[in-house]
């Protein structure tokens, strides 16, 4: 069975994939390192954007069939932020990507298939989610994974309260100041920075006493106010 992939949630039932995708073992690291009398000191370090080339293919019939398909994909791989990529021989695997450049060496055979290169700038990859179940007293919970990684929570509140709070052992904490009522659902999201009452934007609640924190691999104690549901995914350098 031939192999592709999915980019932002959609395939493509033309399009396969074909053999020698480049692709590093981690994204780039860029140091920046003092050298001073007597040796040196690592002054900040900064991962760069992983890049993928992918060659891919796809069969047509006629000319009319082959412009439908290149328009189709100018379509599909133009996006304006970061979406879910995932290989079909890399399970489990998601990169969040975005297209650079464009297929410019499609190229065709006798008139039957064309193939070319697609150029993915990736800003991280994740792998399994994970659900947590936040309650009022600390507990230990080990965080998945190669480097830090945001998340979402979801709180449903079972009576009134004037303030909800989430917090880590390790001085974050989500301050809300708001006046909830019983079956009020509160979500947050720590990559987006939002904040949301039954959908409604939430953002005036929240304390300037608010110290948002995101989620490093290896053992996190955390608590709520009230008991909540964290999810996060496993990410990758």
């Amino acid at each position: 069975m031939l192999k592709s992939m999915t980019f932002n949630g959609i395939r493509k039932p033309y399009l396969y994939m074909l053999d020698g995708r480049e692709k590093a073992p981690f994204a780039p690291i860029n140091r920046n390192i003092v050298q001073y009398p007597g040796g040196y000191r690592l002054k900040k370090t900064e991962r760069g954007l992983l890049e993928i080339k992918q060659p891919v293919g796809f069969l047509y019939k006629t000319d009319e069939e082959a412009l439908q398909i290149k328009d189709d994909l100018s379509t599909w791989l133009y996006t304006e932020d970061w979406v879910p990529l995932e290989f079909d021989d890399e399970p489990g695997r998601v990169y969040m990507a975005i297209v650079q450049n464009t297929i410019d060496d499609l190229f065709s055979e006798e008139g039957v298939y064309k193939e070319g290169t697609i150029q993915f700038i990736c800003l991280y990859s994740y792998g399994k989610t994970y659900e947590l179940t936040i309650t009022e007293d600390f507990q230990s919970f080990t965080i998945f994974g190669q480097y830090k990684t945001p998340w979402t929570s979801r709180t449903t509140f079972a009576e009134s309260a004037g303030q909800y709070t989430l917090e880590n052992n390790a001085g974050g904490k989500i301050i809300l100041n708001y006046d909830f009522v019983p079956g009020d659902i509160l979500d947050i999201d720590y990559f987006k920075r939002k904040v949301t009452l039954n959908d409604i934007n939430l953002a005036m609640a929240v304390s300037l006493q608010s110290q948002w924190f995101d989620l490093k691999p290896g053992e996190v104690q955390l608590k709520a106010s009230h008991n909540t549901t964290l999810t996060y995914s496993e990410r990758y350098f």
